[in-house]
């Protein structure tokens, strides 16, 4: 955003606060107009799954006795209080959103608008050397970090392209909704696009749509077949991280059920190799080194 903001203020001769706050509105009208166009598409098509389903939710809502499950039900304080906690969980995320939008678009608005004296300020708190490295860093971590998002990215958008594409082929409704949970659940790697493909394969094979099961079954292994191929590949070449140590992320994220294990072990690693670049920390092991070693 900043060079087009120096564009602005410097060729079109716009004043620096009218140039910030403009780009950022772009940016941000852009950005939550695809969020909401992706949720209106979403929202309609289970408001049709809804209504094409409509006997099937009432046989179960008519046979579900209210009256006779409060009763033989009995609460506690502490089943109130779980449920005013969601209650009050839920109802907060929209003034929340509201609130991290107005401060994400102020605050990126201020940051554009100040960035030289950001940097100025920063640089006159270090010698000509630390200012050196310190400037590494920021421009190798910038770099690092576009790159491995854009393959995470990448790859989220490629099981949603395959879901779509695959829900396509073999006739399956509300293709937009399962790719898009198949795609978030793809995120988490105890849960996955199995998440998605496995219970519409069991649902279809109860109706005795034994092609659309068998189908779904096969290319949900050839989408985890692809997924193994393909992640390490691309996660490793973008910011040049041994594949090994993507797979003992995965490994231990699904061993103790945690994500954050995942990116732990994958940020610390980019962490690592952007100070080694930057030339902040020597490296624990030096390949030239060991190679030439060999090689005498």
């Amino acid at each position: 955003m900043y060079p087009v903001y120096k564009f602005m203020k410097s060729k079109l001769s716009f004043k620096p606060a009218f140039s910030a706050t403009v780009i950022t509105l772009f940016i941000f009208a852009i950005a939550l107009s695809i969020l909401f166009f992706v949720c209106y598409l979403i929202i309609v098509e289970l408001i049709n799954l809804f209504y094409n389903n409509i006997d099937f939710f009432s046989k179960y809502i008519n046979d579900f006795d209210f009256q006779s499950f409060l009763s033989d039900y009995n609460f506690d304080f502490e089943d109130i209080s779980k449920i005013s906690d969601t209650a009050f969980s839920v109802f907060r995320v929209v003034p929340l959103f509201i609130t991290l939008l107005i401060i994400s678009f102020v605050s990126t608005i201020c940051i554009i608008n100040n960035l030289p004296r950001i940097r100025s300020f920063i640089a006159s708190k270090l010698n000509d050397e630390h200012s050196k490295k310190f400037n590494t860093v920021i421009y190798n971590a910038n770099h690092t970090l576009k790159k491995f998002m854009k393959s995470y990215l990448f790859l989220y958008f490629l099981t949603f392209v395959e879901s779509v594409f695959i829900f396509s082929l073999i006739d399956i409704d509300y293709v937009l909704v399962f790719a898009f949970i198949a795609a978030v659940c793809d995120v988490l790697p105890i849960l996955g696009p199995g998440t998605v493909y496995v219970p519409i394969a069991v649902i279809k094979l109860l109706y005795g749509d034994y092609f659309i099961s068998i189908s779904l079954i096969i290319f949900y292994l050839i989408t985890i077949l692809i997924r193994q191929i393909v992640e390490p590949k691309i996660v490793s070449d973008s910011i040049k991280i041994h594949p090994l140590i993507i797979f003992t992320g995965l490994y231990f994220s699904i061993v103790s059920s945690c994500i954050w294990v995942l990116f732990y072990v994958t940020l610390i690693t980019i962490a690592y190799k952007i100070l080694v670049e930057s030339e902040v920390l020597k490296p624990i092991f030096d390949i030239a080194k060991d190679d030439n070693a060999k090689e005498s």
